[in-house]
């Protein structure tokens, strides 16, 4: 044995706290096994650009809060058919609360039913969704509000309930301040798509006159009239900014991950 092999095994020796174990096989020879690491012991060599312990743990929610809020968002479109109703032909006022609205001097009836009852008219035509439609009554403004979240007023079908060409003003609202104000023109014989997008609203109104009569025969008093009937009502509630900050949050982690994995 040479001088380095001494050297080397002196030097072990007081890595290991002066450890009395043998160095020396029976032959003489340096015993390696004693040499090497104990068990388990693998040293490791500290990694460029590795997350602290926090970041690491927040990771999951920065994908999650990232992904999940598009995914929500594209979910959030509400289509109102009012089929969900149980109606008759005389109909009924829309309850507040009702899909998280509140309506006023909206009706809703069996279009179905009411027609069979006293005959063919805009309601029948202008049914969408069988069977369900609303109407404003006494053909009167009508109006729909969200108490404590702004909503966005996407779409709607629109038909005149017994005037052909019915003026159909429509109006949004954001406090006391108007912020979109449209007037369209509905049929009475084939219910008609209009394309709104009125953002960040809390009150819709709704004014229909005009238009001449479609020629329907109605019993009873119900014709003809200048209310207009309204079928699968599409709307969304505008996230909370809390939502947003949520997403931000996501973003920025990610970035920050991405810059220290490059360094």
């Amino acid at each position: 044995m040479n001088w380095r092999t001494k050297v080397k095994m002196l030097v072990f020796v007081v890595g290991r706290g002066g450890s009395t174990a043998p160095l020396l096989s029976s032959s003489g020879a340096p015993n390696y096994l004693d040499l090497c690491p104990p068990s388990g012991y693998y040293p490791t060599k500290k990694r460029k650009g590795r997350l602290p312990v926090k970041a690491r743990l927040f990771l999951p929610f920065a994908f999650f809060a990232l992904f999940a809020f598009p995914i929500a968002s594209i979910k959030a479109a509400t289509v109102v058919t009012f089929d969900d109703l149980s109606e008759t032909a005389s109909g009924s006022f829309l309850a507040n609360g009702y899909q998280g609205l509140d309506w006023n001097n909206f009706g809703v009836l069996n279009a179905v039913l009411f027609s069979n009852t006293f005959g063919l008219n805009g309601a029948y035509y202008g049914m969408v969704s069988a069977s369900n439609v609303a109407i404003n009554a006494a053909a009167n403004p009508a109006e729909i509000d969200s108490v404590g979240a702004a909503f966005n007023f996407l779409s709607s079908y629109l038909t005149g309930y017994s005037f052909s060409n019915l003026n159909i003003q429509v109006q949004g609202f954001s406090g006391t301040t108007m912020l979109y104000n449209t007037t369209v023109v509905a049929s009475a014989t084939s219910p008609t798509l209009f394309t709104f997008n009125y953002l960040n609203i809390d009150r819709l109104t709704f004014a229909s006159f005009g238009g001449q009569d479609a020629g329907f025969v109605l019993g009873g008093n119900f014709g003809p009239h200048e209310n207009f009937i309204m079928d699968n009502f599409t709307f969304e509630f505008v996230p909370e900014p809390s939502t947003f900050l949520l997403t931000g949050a996501g973003v920025l982690t990610l970035c920050a991950f991405r810059k220290r994995k490059r360094a």
